[in-house]
Order: C-alpha cells, then structure tokens, then sequence
C-alpha cells in the first residue's frame, strides 16, 4: 500500500480517505483527489481485499472505491468494505462512463453513492458530505493542472495517437518522454524482448517498475530508470513511474491489437493471402516509387483452370483446399520482394518489382516471373491435393497472364486490366498457359 500523508497530520484529529481498487484507476484520479481534499490524508489501496483490511486495521471518514467491471463480486467486495468502514464512515464507488451499469449494481453492497470520473465541481466533497476546499462552481470540470506530474503524463498520452507507428518507434517514444518528465539521465523500456533506451546507457538501474499485462501472465518487461539529473528520486517519482508504466502498458496492447486488426482487414481468411484491399494499396505505392526509380513493375493473374468442377464434384472444402494450397505453394516459390495475393475467388494477383532495378544485364521483370512460374508449376505437378487427388481429381492447372510496367499500362487499373485480358486470352486458348499481354502464343505452359 503507498500512503500519502500530508504535513503535521495528526491521526487522531484529520480526516482520512482511503481509495481503494488503485491497481485499475485511471490517471489523474488519486491526484485530483489529493487536490480537491487538500486537509485530509489519503490512502491508497491496490485492491479491495487490501482495502477491506487497511479500513480494519485504521479507521477512515471516507472510502473511495473505483469500480473495475472486470473484477468478479464487486458487490460483496462494497460490501466487506462497508462493514469494515463501519456505518459512520462513506462509502462511494468511482468508475468512467462505460463501467456506470456495473456501479450501480455495485451500489447493492451497501454504497452511499457513486460518481462518474473526471469528477466535475464539487461532486466529491458533495457525495462525501463536506464543504468544497477548492471554492470552485458546481459544474466546473476540475482536472489539476500544477501538479508536474500530469503535464507528462499527458505527453504519455498522446502515445495513442501515434498507434500506427512501429512498435520500435512507440518504445523510443515512450522512453523518451519518460526520461524528459523525471529527468532521469538514462531510460531502458523493455518490452517482450524488445528494448529502447533514450540518454546514456542504463548499467545500474536506481528506479525501475515492471511493465505487467494486466492479468496473471506475469510481466511482459519493465522500465528502469539510472540517476537523476539534479538530486535523488522521491517516492512521488516511484508513483509517477508507476503511472507512466500504466499508460505504456495500455498504449502497446492497444497498438498491438489495432496491428492485428489490420492484418485481419487486408488478409483473406481461406489462403492466408494478402487480399485485393491489400494488393490495391501496395501496387499502388510501388508504382509511385517505379516513376522515380524507373524500375520494371510486373503483374500476374492467374486462376485455377476448372475450380468450379472442382467444387461440384468434391465439395467446397476440398475447393478451399485448393486455393489454400496454390496460394501457399506460390508463396514457397516466388521471391522475397514479390506480393502474393488472392484476388478474388480462385483467382490470384502477384506483383513482380526490384527497387534496385534489374541486377543483370539484359534480365527483364519477366524473366523473374517466368523462373518463378517455372518452379511454381513443377512444384504443382508433384503435390497431391487432399481428398481430391485421391478421388480422381487429376493435378491441378493453371492460366495466367502478364503485364508490365511501364509497357503495357501506367497504373493499377491498367496492369490489371492488361493482366486481365491475357489471362483471358489464355483461357481460349485452351488452359494451361500463361499469356503474356500482346502476344500471340503462350510464354510458359505445362
């Protein structure tokens, strides 16, 4: 339990406040607390278990329970602490806007009112019964602002807005606001082996916390802190610390999960492929790059030759099959650099590009993509489809054809389009074959 006490406090004269469930509260709270109650002590408790046995243990005028919606028995938990503040003492419970249902149910276990955070006027001293120190109207939003703590911290907080920056970018951000707001001479953030650092390197840490993941998984790193700049840390610094922790914590799950939904939002779910919104975005940018580097830019579409046959006789799982295998065996055989996507039901889209341009003389974009056909079909040839090459299905096919930039087309629209007719082309032609854009006969065929 960290207890702030405040000059020539007297336990048997000042008012005492013990805030309970600290571990979920936002920032800010304990803080404005402290700001708006400037003539009591306050306490503070992580947990309500703890809570319930610090009130035991000392009594309290008033106990401030935040209302974490996650926490099971929320109601028995208001109510050990009512029973323990005894019925002289307050009890009122704290949550944000989307926790309020859960306050409310909570209120059962024997509250005597609850508030909505960021408190606005004198809402505390009001559910507490007392007159406002602060002398501010009701009605006036009452965030502190002098405290050099919450500055900072509101740099921290604009971390969110940074959440599509590499997670390495995140990390040197973080550590340096860190250093900037204790004014530490060196900050190591080490985050699931990951680690940046901002000053001079961290040998022996004076100050670290650990960075948790909010469950029982145990800690996912830890930030450490070397000397101070001018003087020694106080333990107003070891909470702030703890503070920053909780922000960055947030700020990492939170980027990481806006990545994986990204990569939901541009992966197609069969193949495990870049979808079409994918391959949009990226031929797009790599077109823009090829106008200044003048490098060959070259597009392939292909499907499978009689995926519906496939469907119909063996059922659409063994189609699905189908398109997970091609696409996995393209990917196995193309290049680093090449993009792999599917384009849409048992067709696929593949970009050819080289940011250095060709490496050897004379070699063109399709050379590359050919050797790449050329592996991909072998490769097609030898690989049995589950419950389609047992049953008959025969080996599976292709057709395809080729455009490329700047030749046959300037833009995405025009390559694709170009791609498009070939493919076609090949198909009247009786399968089997890739077609390059123009010409006459089939360039790679099995």
């Amino acid at each position: 339990m960290i207890t702030t006490n405040h000059v020539n406090y007297d336990p048997h004269t000042q008012d005492r406040l013990l805030i309970v469930g600290a571990k979920w509260a936002p920032v800010g709270l304990v803080d404005q607390v402290q700001r708006r109650l400037s003539n009591w002590s306050v306490s503070i408790s992580d947990t309500y278990l703890k809570g319930i046995a610090e009130v035991a243990r000392q009594p309290v005028q008033a106990v401030l329970v935040y209302v974490e919606p996650s926490q099971a028995q929320l109601s028995n938990a208001v109510t050990g602490l009512r029973d323990a503040a005894g019925c002289e003492a307050k009890v009122v419970l704290c949550c944000r806007v989307p926790a309020e249902p859960a306050a409310r149910q909570a209120m059962t276990g024997g509250a005597d009112d609850y508030l909505l955070f960021p408190f606005f006027g004198a809402e505390l001293e009001q559910a507490l019964g007392i007159e406002s120190d602060c002398g501010e109207a009701t009605g006036d939003m009452t965030i502190p602002t002098t405290n050099s703590i919450v500055e900072p911290l509101m740099h921290l907080a604009d971390l969110f807005a940074n959440l599509s920056d590499s997670p390495k970018s995140l990390l040197n951000q973080a550590a340096g606001l860190v250093k900037e707001a204790l004014g530490a001479t060196g900050v190591m953030l080490v985050v699931d082996g990951a680690m940046a650092t901002a000053g001079e390197a961290v040998t022996k840490p004076v100050l670290s916390v650990p960075l948790n993941h909010g469950d029982e998984a145990g800690p996912m790193g830890q930030i450490a802190l070397s000397a101070r700049i001018d003087g020694a840390y106080t333990p107003d610094d070891m909470e702030a610390l703890t503070q920053y922790a909780r922000i960055i914590r947030q700020v990492i799950a939170t980027a990481s999960q806006q990545r994986h939904w990204q990569r939901l939002a541009v992966t197609d779910q069969c193949s495990g492929l870049p979808n079409r919104r994918y391959l949009y975005e990226r031929l797009d940018a790599i077109l823009l790059e090829a106008t200044t580097k003048r490098f060959p830019v070259t597009v392939l579409l292909f499907d499978v030759d009689d995926f519906k046959g496939y469907n119909d006789k063996f059922g659409h799982d063994a189609g699905d099959t189908v398109i997970k295998i091609v696409g996995e065996l393209f990917r196995k055989n193309s290049r680093d650099q090449d993009i792999v996507t599917r384009y849409g039901g048992d067709e696929f889209a593949v970009v050819f590009w080289d940011a250095d341009g060709s490496r050897e003389a004379g070699s063109s974009q399709l050379q590359h993509a050919h050797a790449v056909l050329d592996r991909f079909k072998e490769s097609l040839r030898n690989v049995d489809i589950p419950n389609v090459t047992e049953k008959g299905g025969g080996k599976i096919t292709i057709s395809g054809g080729l455009a490329t930039y700047p030749w046959d087309g300037n833009t995405r629209v025009e390559l694709l389009k170009k791609a498009d007719d070939a493919l076609l082309a090949a198909k009247r032609a009786g399968k089997n074959r890739v077609f390059v854009i123009g010409q006459s006969d089939d360039k790679a065929t099995t």
